[in-house]
């Protein structure tokens, strides 16, 4: 085990390869951000052993424990089956920010990104590896089930995956997601573009992108991506996950993946705008021939978008209902609503948007709620 001071420039020697089969077949980087995961973390690690593909590197990236969680980690390393680095941070960086520095250590063909508290299936990073190399896809996504704080499954999270597909750069939703700890995805993605410019959150109103949409955006916008219905991690549900419960109703689940409402401090035209200008940026400072091309088309399909994000914003602040109508009209004669894969917003959006901004009848319903 090497342990790093986060204070002090990091780097591998040429004494610690990642395995003795690594020249032979694609490596892969396992990226863990702890804070105060005692409780749970010793399961994670005994799973991350467990893994049947043999070439593979651990980072932990501890952001300030001050439970048992790095005794435990010490003492995972004494036998663990494989290269482990441990990073302390000597101040809080937050989630986000803990995965995406630690990726930094990361010299893997793939990085997984990797929860605390989860457990994973022994085959999870043998699938993803064989689904990626024969894909050609720069990201791998997979369902997975749900357990309570005493292992106990709970339930199925399939994120919205019906079936195994392979997806084509810019078919998937704009503003869709998928959770970090189901991805695994190409190292090489994080070299195309610096995450320190990736922009604010998409679905806050405040702070930067999170680890996992920063790598949707960049997989979805630039390559494939390869979804695989099986569940190959035990997402585990308790009161201090970082990331939200994902059980729930039927008709809530149903009501968010129409998309979201067009709030004007979400900002989702200048977005995208800014996404537009990361891609054309990329178009101009890449050598590979096929970056180029993907970052090209992809700085088209955002500056579209901005468009089409800012007339939302537009006929949602109307006032009358005519004009609110009007502009949802316009919008979707433009080709605001046509599917994601031709450049659009999806024709399940314009539902809400009929709903909410040009009807409100959330806001109807709300004013009935209060009355009473």
């Amino acid at each position: 085990m090497r342990k790093i001071d986060a204070s002090v420039p990091i780097g591998r020697s040429r004494s610690d390869p990642i395995s003795a089969r690594a020249h032979a077949m694609k490596t892969v980087s396992i990226i863990m951000a702890t804070f105060n995961g005692a409780r749970f973390i010793g399961e994670q690690l005994s799973s991350l052993a467990a893994q049947t593909y043999p070439s593979l590197e651990l980072i932990i990236s501890d952001d300030g424990s001050n439970d048992g969680t790095l005794a435990i980690i010490d003492e995972f390393c004494r036998n663990a089956p494989f290269p482990v680095i441990v990073r302390r941070n000597e101040t809080r960086l937050g989630y986000a920010e803990n995965f995406l520095s630690a990726s930094k250590l990361a010299t893997g063909d793939y990085i997984a990104f990797c929860d605390q508290d989860d457990r994973w299936t022994s085959e999870k990073i043998e699938v993803a590896v064989e689904a990626l190399s024969s894909s050609g896809a720069e990201l791998f996504v997979h369902s997975a089930s749900l357990m309570d704080v005493s292992g106990s499954t709970i339930g199925q999270f399939s994120q919205g995956i019906n079936k195994s597909h392979v997806y084509e750069p810019l078919e998937l939703g704009p503003w869709a997601v998928f959770y970090g700890c189901t991805m695994v995805f190409s190292r090489k993605l994080l070299d195309l573009v610096d995450g320190a410019y990736r922009g604010p959150h998409t679905f806050e109103f405040e702070g930067l992108l999170s680890h996992d949409l920063w790598i949707y955006f960049l997989a979805t916008s630039l390559g494939k991506v390869i979804v695989d219905e099986r569940p190959l991690i035990c997402y585990r549900q308790h009161h201090a996950n970082q990331t939200p419960h994902v059980q729930t109703r039927r008709f809530r689940a149903w009501w968010i993946s129409l998309g979201i409402a067009a709030h004007p401090k979400l900002k989702r035209s200048e977005i995208a705008d800014h996404r537009c200008g990361l891609m054309e940026h990329l178009c101009m400072s890449a050598s590979d021939p096929g970056v180029k091309y993907a970052a090209t088309r992809a700085a088209r399909y955002w500056r579209q978008l901005a468009i089409y994000e800012l007339e939302r914003v537009k006929f949602y602040s109307a006032r009358g209902l005519f004009h609110r109508a009007l502009g949802c009209g316009i919008l979707a004669w433009r080709g605001g609503y046509k599917s994601v894969g031709r450049g659009g917003l999806g024709w399940q959006l314009l539902i809400k948007d009929l709903l909410v901004g040009v009807f409100r009848l959330v806001a109807v319903f709300r004013a009935y709620r209060s009355s009473r």
